[in-house]
Parts: C-alpha cells; sequence; structure tokens
C-alpha cells in the first residue's frame, strides 16, 4: 500500500463524516488533525 507520510490533513467538524474522513486519511498513512468548535464529537449531540 502507498504511504503519504509528508502528506498533513485538517478536518473541520468532528461529525460521523469528518471521523470516518479522518481514519481513512489516517489508514493510508496520511498524518491528520480534526477541528471541532463544540465540546464533543460525534456530529448533533
Amino acid at each position: 500500500m502507498r504511504t503519504y507520510q509528508d502528506k498533513k490533513v485538517g478536518i473541520i467538524g468532528a461529525g460521523p463524516a469528518g471521523l470516518t474522513a479522518a481514519y481513512e486519511l489516517a489508514k493510508a498513512g496520511i498524518t491528520v488533525e480534526v477541528f471541532e468548535a463544540g465540546p464533543n464529537v460525534g456530529g448533533l449531540s
């Protein structure tokens, strides 16, 4: 599998889509940082 260790991605929103995207990118070897405005993650909680 190809890795992208020199890549960094910022994801805005820690809802289901943002967390899934972060997970898949991390599996591919990409550094991920998730930003969330609220105190909790998970979407409409």
